[in-house]
């Protein structure tokens, strides 16, 4: 009772104390300053980009303002100032699981990152996230990540047909490549497939489960390594990528496996989108396929055996503005896997699933945000839940359902305090009871 008396007694003075700052802010993330344009250049509601904001990743990270002051030298072409961005997350929450007695909170900093991303000479620019994460295991430090590490390259076609929120015009044909470490949805520039730029829910509940679940491969995992090249076409509309891809990390894989072999094979990665601009807004649909097979370890780090990994996705998404006041998002997230070879014995397991989600903000300022994720996996059999080839634990679940409400104030555009409250349901193949886990989240959200 203590724990939740102080709890909302938190929230209601985070929002008493937003609520008296001043709705004007100068503390712009670097970005914006690296451009000379507000954030809703690049933003609809940020994380989230807008079609000048897909362009400026597409492009490298190279545009910058005429008058920003940038260093000629040894054929390099460096912004004076280099751009550099923090966030830090703070979300207390109050946990509970049907199946389990007793609740779970917790009441500390969560995650705080560092963004570096501008451009090294004309056609090339760099991105780095450094990220260092307050474990939810009492007594634990901080543990210290690089989720993401991104050398970009871009050239431009010509044939420019459109121009940016500020009227300057754009290439109408790009093409680039990028070498990365991180999420192979975030490798992509387009990057809308629920990357970590597309999304208004936060932590686990915001991962699609077509991303995140499968028997042995984590396509969600932050350790891939890889190249995507890639391509905007007819005047900024048609988007195309192909790479080759690989993990290298045991959260790679899944259901009781190891996978952190350098000699995991390549896999292949297939993009193709359209982003269209609305006379208020864009609207954008496309596909994508990922292709290739996932080299599983025992316990001791030796090799077992490859299975064979598909995953195929449709996504499309809706940003409008009407009059000066309202935004309405809407995003859409269809996909389906098959894997087999799954224990090493010729066996199968399919699942399709789907995220939907829809937000409506007032004058940026107010919004609602919800959210339904679902999983259905197929072929799943009672003997999972323990690895029948290293004994690790497994899971016999075979669905999956969440579904997510939040309510969100943003005294400005890069901060932002949320209330969410998220529900989620699991079904199992063994006949246990299904598991109902309930989580409301005070989230505090800033990056300058």
């Amino acid at each position: 009772m203590m724990k939740k008396t102080l709890l909302l007694s938190g929230i209601l003075a985070l929002f008493a104390a937003t609520a008296l700052l001043p709705r004007d802010s100068q503390a712009v993330p670097s970005f914006a300053r690296q451009i000379q344009k507000p954030c809703t250049a690049c933003h609809t509601i940020w994380p989230n980009l807008n079609q000048y904001g897909r362009q400026f990743k597409v492009k490298a990270y190279t545009d910058v303002a005429p008058d920003w002051q940038m260093i000629n030298k040894d054929r390099l072409n460096l912004l004076y100032v280099f751009p550099v961005s923090a966030r830090a997350i703070f979300y207390p929450f109050e946990s509970e699981t049907n199946t389990v007695t007793g609740n779970t909170s917790t009441t500390e900093l969560n995650t705080v990152d560092l963004y570096l991303a501008g451009r090294v000479f004309d056609y090339a620019g760099v991105f780095g996230n450094f990220e260092a994460t307050n474990p939810t295991t009492s007594g634990q430090s901080f543990t210290f990540d690089i989720p993401t590490m991104k050398l970009a390259f871009q050239y431009p076609l010509g044939g420019s047909t459109s121009t940016d929120e500020g009227g300057t015009p754009t290439q109408g044909s790009t093409i680039g490549l990028v070498a990365f470490k991180g999420l192979a949805t975030s490798a992509d520039p387009f990057n809308s497939l629920g990357g970590r730029d597309r999304g208004l829910i936060f932590d686990t509940e915001s991962v699609p489960w077509i991303l995140s679940e499968g028997y042995t491969l984590d396509f969600w995992s932050g350790a891939n390594v890889g190249v995507v090249a890639h391509g905007y076409f007819l005047g900024n509309r048609l988007y195309a990528a192909v790479g080759a891809e690989r993990g290298g990390n045991s959260s790679d894989a899944g259901e009781g496996f190891n996978n952190n072999s350098n000699t995991d094979p390549f896999d292949g990665y297939f993009r193709l989108a359209w982003d269209q601009k609305l006379p208020n807004g864009a609207v954008t649909f496309g596909g994508a396929w990922y292709t290739g097979k996932q080299r599983l370890l025992d316990n001791s780090g030796s090799e077992l055996f490859d299975s064979n990994v598909n995953r195929g996705y449709i996504d499309a998404s809706l940003e409008q503005n009407y009059g000066e006041d309202h935004l309405v998002e809407v995003q859409a997230l269809y996909g389906h896997g098959m894997e087999s070879n799954v224990y090493g014995g010729g066996q199968e397991r399919k699942f399709d699933g789907f995220n939907i989600e829809a937000s409506y903000f007032y004058d940026r300022t107010i919004g609602l945000v919800g959210d339904y994720n679902f999983i259905n996996i197929q072929g799943v059999l009672p003997s999972d839940a323990i690895n029948s080839v290293t004994g690790n634990a497994g899971t016999d679940q075979n669905r999956l359902n969440t579904w997510v409400a939040a309510i969100n104030y943003l005294p400005w555009l890069n901060t932002k305090v949320v209330l969410q409250y998220a529900q989620t349901r699991t079904k199992f193949a063994g006949g246990e009871p299904d598991e109902t886990d309930k989580i409301f989240r005070v989230i505090f959200d800033i990056l300058f």
